[in-house]
């Protein structure tokens, strides 16, 4: 039986069986990683999360007296195969799950994973001559990315390098793709652009189905999907094959990094699930001046490059950096230094990135475009709901230092650039100025959350229809100008909801409990509850009306009936209809009704409706969620309180089908309140045992009770696997720590029934 084999410098500690426990362990893992966004922010999540790694690899035969000695560089030795044989070892995410359990034990002792795949070949080295960057965002991704910054800090990192051949290679085909590699025979590849999945979610297409590996132009120029193993092999159809491949792009880790491995390469580097862009770029930056610095030391590299990314860290907690190697690196620590790592061992020191001679850029001998690149996108449509909850306009707002620039290598701050963004809606403006100072130590300035514009104008609010408009950005130093531009946007009145992926997290803002509608809703309601309680003094008293003397989930039957009520008063008091959405005149948006337009109309859509039900369960502190579908919403509530404690920390055993041949499905979540599609099966298993209760809200325009209203609820998780499930939005967890607060909307005062 095959093993992982898990090393330091000092000695082999332990060795892992690849099969069905370890299968397990990888798909549960995997998963939890991928649900991060919920629980990497909070401190208490992550120790709950490390108590668990750390059974369940006890489960393994990793034990604590394993754990303690984990330290330092460890490397992760895993069997090759002809096969998605061992796949297990491959998709693990080894370097949070072995960073995470160690973690009590290290202390103030760092550790830095990396992997060994043990193809058996012998190990060959030779200077590297030849550089060639593929570069590959063709047809509709092309607006999507900007290719010539990270062209400088790949070539700008490998000034040092005596090239015979340095090759860039835009949106190649496949048969120009090999025919490069094969004529050119490179010794370093540098690969950017679009996975097969993130490709996929930019230009709308359906995720079922996806395989790992990127995208390449077709004949015509169009993007066309190659799947993992496709790449490898072009990758190596050089001779002899390369020494080293990075892959900035994601989900490049788990099998198309060690697939170019297999295919001939000596080492990759690739990157865990989804990455940070800027986090990304400073990585690769370090790393390849690094490479050269050191003479051809890819573990001195790697090393110094994940110390450059240090105060990165919680942006990237859960993912990470790969590298993969045909060599087993730790077991050559004599020979590359055993200080490597903390500070990258190298035959020479490593050049720093900058001059330690303070100096001030003087715009009388530069100028600021030969110092300061900009990369400008706003978004395309603006919405009044994620302004409010503090989304930028902008889409990118970036100033990268030249790397190149022999100018810049004497210069150390960059004072008094000057910053203007304007927002204009009719003759009102929204202005937004800063003055910065930028030290050319930091390579990247992200600055697009640092734009916040004024929400005060009633021009801005009063906006009834999707109107066009302009932002105006300038960005100037001194006399140069080093950006000015005015950008044509579109404008979305207050009302609006737009439903494409980057938007749904917002709907939680048009939930509104402080809607007077909704007080005398509850106010209604009471009666209600008191009969069904017998008892006139029953409140509202959300979770507190647990009962400690029942058994199972009949401890909160309280809960439940505290929902009948609210149901009874909407469906005999409001006597609701159901109606089309108004227009709204543009694509995958809908305006949405306040609860007291939609209980003092007597209509509403479905996800009026919904926003009616949640409106009040907040209001009762009833935690509520809203389910999406494909073309439909409704709502639902947690009725077992330490289920949804459960579900924050991703306590599961009801995990997504793999996709095939070891691919799980990828999830990541920017916003910890959003579940997407691949979490049906994990939300199916909570409203199977009746802890989440769905609740189909339509219902009320049918005249249907609360018992009815639930049954079809649970008909939507029916089934194993849905294509229809799109995501599922907690309000809990979409109101803390100063989240999505709802909209300052005027109510309307309409009464109930």
């Amino acid at each position: 039986m095959s093993s992982v084999v898990l090393r330091t410098s000092e000695s082999e500690v332990c060795r892992i069986r690849c099969g069905p426990p370890l299968q397990a362990f990888a798909m549960r893992w995997n998963y939890v990683v991928r649900q991060r966004h919920r629980w990497a922010d909070d401190p208490a999540a992550r120790k709950r999360q490390t108590m668990r790694l750390q059974r369940d690899l006890r489960s393994l035969g990793v034990t604590a007296k394993h754990l303690r000695r984990l330290k330092g560089i460890v490397e992760v030795s895993v069997p090759d195969s002809d096969t998605d044989q061992h796949w297990e070892s491959r998709i693990l995410p080894w370097e949070y799950v072995l960073a995470a359990a160690t973690k009590p034990y290290r202390v103030d002792d760092a550790i830095l994973v990396v992997r060994h795949l043990r193809t058996g070949r012998r190990k060959r080295t030779r200077t590297p001559k030849r550089l060639v960057v593929i570069e590959t965002a063709p047809g509709g991704l092309a607006r999507h990315f900007n290719f010539s910054a990270q062209r400088q800090l790949v070539t700008g990192g490998l000034q040092a390098l005596d090239c015979e051949t340095i090759s860039v290679l835009e949106n190649p085909t496949e048969r120009q793709f090999g025919q490069e590699i094969q004529s050119v025979a490179p010794d370093i590849v540098h690969v950017t652009g679009f996975d097969n999945r993130s490709g996929r979610e930019r230009l709308g297409g359906n995720l079922s189905g996806v395989r790992d590996g990127l995208y390449l132009a077709d004949p015509s120029s169009e993007a066309k999907e190659y799947r993992a193993e496709v790449i490898a092999r072009l990758l190596n159809r050089g001779s002899p094959n390369p020494l080293l491949v990075g892959l900035q792009c994601w989900d490049s880790a788990a099998r198309l990094a060690p697939m170019t491995i297999h295919a001939g390469a000596r080492s990759a580097i690739g990157f865990q699930h989804t990455f940070d862009e800027a986090v990304a770029e400073i990585f690769f930056l370090h790393f390849y001046r690094a490479y050269a610095d050191s003479q051809w030391n890819i573990l001195a590299a790697f090393c110094s490059g994940w110390e450059s990314i240090a105060a990165y860290r919680p942006r990237i907690r859960g993912s990470s950096i790969v590298l993969w190697s045909a060599d087993s690196l730790v077991s050559a620590a004599a020979e590359i230094g055993r200080e490597c790592f903390g500070a990258a061992a190298s035959k020479s020191p490593p050049r720093p990135l900058r001059s330690s001679v303070a100096r001030s850029a003087d715009p009388d001998q530069v100028r600021i475009r030969d110092l300061v690149q900009v990369s400008v996108r706003p978004h395309k449509q603006i919405n009044y709901s994620s302004l409010h909850n503090g989304q930028s306009v902008f889409d990118q707002l970036t100033l990268r230092l030249n790397p190149n620039d022999d100018q810049r290598d004497a210069i150390t701050q960059i004072d008094d650039l000057e910053l203007e963004v304007q927002l204009h809606v009719g003759v009102d403006s929204y202005p937004f100025r800063s003055r910065l100072d930028l030290s050319t130590r930091t390579y990247r300035y992200d600055l697009a959350d640092r734009v916040t514009l004024p929400l005060t104008g009633d021009v801005f609010r009063e906006i009834n229809e999707r109107v066009q408009t302009s932002l105006f950005v300038d960005l100037r130093w001194h006399d140069q100008v080093l950006y000015r531009h005015t950008h044509s946007i579109w404008l979305a009145p207050m009302d609006q909801w737009t439903l494409d992926a980057s938007q749904i997290g917002w709907l939680p803002s048009f939930v509104q409990p402080r809607d007077p509608a909704v007080a005398r809703t509850i106010d209604v309601a009471q009666g209600y509850l008191q009969c069904l309680n017998d008892r006139v003094g029953a409140g509202f008293d959300g979770y507190q009306s647990y009962d400690g003397f029942a058994s199972g989930l009949e401890c909160w039957a309280g809960v439940d009936r505290q929902v009948r009520s609210i149901w009874a008063a909407l469906l005999l008091g409001a006597k609701l209809r159901y109606i089309n959405p108004p227009p709204s005149y543009a694509d995958f948006t809908q305006r949405l009704r306040t609860p007291g337009e939609t209980i003092g109309g007597g209509f509403g859509t479905c996800v009026d409706l919904a926003i009616v039900m949640a409106s009040c369960l907040e209001w009762i502190e009833v935690h509520p969620v809203l389910f999406l579908l494909h073309g439909h919403v409704f709502v639902g509530y947690w009725k077992d309180v330490s289920a949804h404690r459960r579900f924050l920390d991703v306590v599961t055993e009801d995990l997504p089908a793999q996709t095939g041949e070891s691919e799980l499905p990828r999830d990541d979540g920017s916003q910890r309140w959003v579940s997407g599609p691949k979490t049906y099966a994990e939300i199916k298993g909570f409203v199977d045992r009746g802890e989440l209760v769905p609740i189909e809200t339509v219902a009320l325009t049918t005249g249907k009770g609360f018992g009815a209203a639930i049954d079809e609820g649970r008909g939507h998780f029916y089934k194993k696997r849905s294509r229809a499930f799109r995501a599922m939005i907690d309000l809990v967890s979409a109101r803390a720590d100063d989240g999505v607060t709802p909209l300052p909307l005027r109510f309307s005062d309409h009464h109930v029934g």
